[in-house]
């Protein structure tokens, strides 16, 4: 029996790479069609955290107990990604399942770090700005057992060359006031009970092709 082997692959004028083999796996090329998924990282919590005290006006990266302000802080909800292709794109997906202190998830945004930069809406005037904000359980301000979810997407053009490790984290900025408290994956009176529930949270980067 025989068989063909090559060490790369190529389109059929043989000038676009579409993959090539390392000697451990095989890597995607420039040759790919614009879109085309290149790899998946992930990073998935059935931890439950609580994150306390929260201060309005404040840029925090996602954390478990007293949080530091600091963008290099490493979150409860952060992955690492590599690029393999120069001016590839990546296709961020997050779930976060928790609760927030009375009244915060109506005045509180998320948003994502992409190491120490913060990817959200621009600056506009005074408006709180991120990504999103929170879907609600119960339409009434209550700090017990009524979870808060978020579920969301956003599309990095992160103009890191490929080989160069980047590191996605949720983070959140909420304009209610100081000494808030933040549950993840469990609500904040985590009581034994069917009544307090408990859910788990992820965050998802996919490189696309350019």
């Amino acid at each position: 029996m025989t068989g063909i082997y090559a060490n790369s692959i190529k389109d059929k004028t043989g000038t676009r790479q579409l993959a090539s083999d390392s000697g451990s796996a095989w890597n995607w090329g420039s040759g790919l069609p614009s879109g085309s998924i290149v790899q998946v990282q992930y990073s998935q919590t059935i931890t439950t955290a609580s994150m306390y005290p929260v201060d309005a006006n404040t840029n925090y990266v996602l954390q478990d107990g007293s949080p530091s302000t600091s963008a290099s802080t490493t979150g409860i909800l952060q992955v690492n990604i590599t690029p393999k292709i120069t001016g590839s794109k990546m296709w961020l997906q997050v779930s976060w399942f928790g609760e927030m202190g009375n009244a915060v998830a109506t005045n509180m945004m998320w948003l994502i770090y992409r190491d120490t930069t913060i990817l959200r809406a621009p600056e506009d005037q005074d408006r709180t700005r991120g990504i999103t904000g929170s879907s609600l359980s119960y339409y009434d301000a209550n700090a017990d057992s009524t979870p808060e979810m978020v579920s969301f997407q956003y599309f990095d053009t992160h103009g890191i060359s490929a080989g160069t490790q980047i590191t996605y984290k949720l983070g959140l900025i909420q304009s209610v006031g100081n000494l808030q408290q933040i549950t993840t994956n469990r609500t904040i009176n985590d009581s034994n009970s069917n009544g307090y529930e408990r859910g788990v949270s992820s965050i998802c980067a996919i490189e696309l092709a350019p």
